[in-house]
């Protein structure tokens, strides 16, 4: 398990994560960071791109990670700014 995974998990924890594309699109507060796997269908990760691209966000493709996998989840919004900087601080 690697930081970013623990870092994607506090942020579950905590409950400040947007699950889907769907609800990722609805959700109408600041979103800090949107995180695809490297496993999601091309079209979805174009739209989630061409989303974060829309809102200034950064966006970020990562692992397969057990976390996102148990939740059947391949697209998530970080709403926590302190975890969002930390998880892209370690994807560069």
């Amino acid at each position: 398990m690697d930081k970013i995974e623990t870092y994607i998990g506090f942020s579950v924890k905590k409950g400040s994560v947007v699950f889907g594309l769907d609800c990722l699109t609805r959700y109408r507060k600041k979103l800090y960071l949107v995180v695809v796997t490297q496993s999601v269908a091309e079209k979805t990760k174009a739209n989630a791109k061409q989303y974060a691209e829309q809102r200034n966000v950064p966006f970020a493709v990562v692992s397969d990670y057990e976390i996102l996998l148990k939740r059947n989840c391949k697209v998530l919004g970080i709403c926590d700014k302190s975890l969002a900087d930390a998880i892209v601080a370690n994807i560069q």
